[in-house]
């Protein structure tokens, strides 16, 4: 595995980590100033809506996700494959449990790689 590999896919247990621990000082580091965050549902919020929103929900319960394959082309890396978040409705408290195929996209710049682009998309069942 290349060190580029091992590093891209420690970040993405660390942003794991963040989300469920609600770490947003953490999460902050992992997220390019530019992100676009869509979610399963379809909302999207830029990198100030989404540590906003995480902050309120208190964290995801769980993520659980299959080690994504992951694809780099110089400065942009892209790490895919299925994953199951557990959250808190922010309106009504109840578990919800999202699955689908999670992209995100990394961009190298200033000497660290950041999550430019963040989408959960649903699987059909």
């Amino acid at each position: 595995m290349s060190n580029i590999k091992a590093r891209l896919l420690q970040l993405e247990v660390q942003r794991q980590q963040a989300l469920v621990a609600a770490d947003i000082p953490t999460l902050s580091a992992l997220l390019d100033d530019a992100l676009i965050h869509i979610h399963s549902t379809g909302m999207v919020h830029t990198k100030a809506q989404l540590l906003e929103h995480v902050r309120l929900m208190g964290g995801f319960v769980a993520i659980d996700r299959e080690e994504p394959a992951v694809r780099i082309d110089g400065d942009i890396a892209i790490l895919t494959g299925f994953t199951r978040n557990t959250v808190r409705s922010l309106k009504s408290g109840e578990l919800l449990v999202r699955e689908g195929f999670s992209t995100l996209v990394f961009r190298h710049h200033q000497g660290c790689w950041r999550i430019l682009l963040s989408q959960l998309t649903p699987l059909s069942h």
